[in-house]
């Protein structure tokens, strides 16, 4: 049995923020720039999911110390 819950596809900023580990505003940051994508529900914004994980793989890695 899978012990580990599934993220939803849309979640709300301080879900994403805990998730993550990444500041509120660093979040609005984001989607200014237009890194991550959001959607309103009313006034409510939701953010998806898939977006955040595809803005964290297009970031360097950086290198083991030796």
């Amino acid at each position: 049995m899978n012990t580990v819950a599934a993220f939803p596809e849309y979640a709300s900023i301080p879900l994403i923020s805990q998730r993550f580990n990444i500041s509120r505003s660093t979040i609005y940051r984001m989607l200014g720039q237009g890194d991550i994508q959001a959607v309103k529900v009313g006034r409510i914004t939701r953010i998806v999911t898939h977006s955040v994980e595809a803005h964290f793989s297009t970031l360097p890695r950086l290198k083991a110390a030796a």
